[in-house]
């Protein structure tokens, strides 16, 4: 069985509209979906935003689920690297923890060689492009071109997110072999607007929101650019994952 783990539902909204026998989860404590595919079942589990509910989740998941052979973790990422693009597949090699003061990885969990040639094996033979290396997990949003800059000097990785490290870091504690195939929604250029909105659990906060906007009223501006920007993120995201749940477990 595979286990695929995303923070919100928008990231998988495009690859649910393609599977086939979808029935609810049915687990206490835990909110996603279930498919059944000529390879096997493929259950996905929506985690919610930050490590911290990263990590309890999968926990909780890998528990209820003793017989998932391997764990994907996917969603969106920002990109780090000035190569990559909206809509851009990445694969990481290792998943690494940022310090809370800065983007220095003090914990790094690797993809296993097998693994990892899989889901590039993979994507290669359904015609999909993609990039590999590290991906760092930040307690916060990077939100703009300086801040991702410093990042990527301090860590060596290609994109950041939020949740990839305590996803991986589960999986490897319980001797599951993991992967992480993610998208880029930002460019290294992109400034991603209204950062300070959201709590350290990607929560929006009310009062912060308001602020936000009477301060910045041509934030509204930039929505649709943000609206194209998931979209080709999530029909990426459809495009690696259902190539993965075709081939199987490795």
């Amino acid at each position: 069985m595979i286990l695929i783990f995303y923070a919100f539902s928008r990231e998988v909204a495009a690859l649910k509209r393609r599977l086939n026998h979808r029935t609810e989860l049915n687990l206490d404590g835990l909110s996603g979906f279930r498919t059944q595919t000529d390879r096997g079942e493929v259950v996905f589990i929506a985690t919610g935003i930050g490590m911290k509910r990263g990590k309890a989740i999968a926990r909780l998941a890998l528990a209820a689920l003793p017989e998932t052979s391997l764990v994907i973790g996917t969603g969106v990422v920002g990109a780090l690297s000035g190569g990559l693009r909206p809509g851009d597949i990445v694969i990481a090699d290792r998943a690494m923890r940022a310090r809370a003061d800065d983007a220095h990885p003090e914990h790094v969990v690797a993809v296993d060689a097998a693994t990892l040639d899989y889901c590039e094996r993979t994507l290669h033979a359904a015609g999909l492009a993609s990039s590999t290396g590290a991906i760092l997990s930040s307690p916060r949003v990077l939100p703009n071109a300086a801040e991702k800059r410093a990042a990527k000097q301090l860590s060596g990785a290609i994109a950041v997110d939020m949740e990839s490290v305590a996803i991986a870091s589960e999986a490897a504690a319980g001797g599951v072999p993991f992967a992480i195939v993610r998208t880029v929604i930002d460019s290294l250029e992109d400034e991603i607007f209204g950062a300070e909105m959201a709590d350290e659990e990607g929560r929006v906060k009310p009062l912060a929101a308001a602020n936000y906007l009477v301060r910045n009223p041509g934030a509204l501006l930039k929505i649709p650019w943000m609206i194209r920007n998931l979209a080709l993120a999530t029909r990426s995201l459809a495009d690696a994952i259902e190539a993965l749940i075709k081939a199987g477990p490795p």
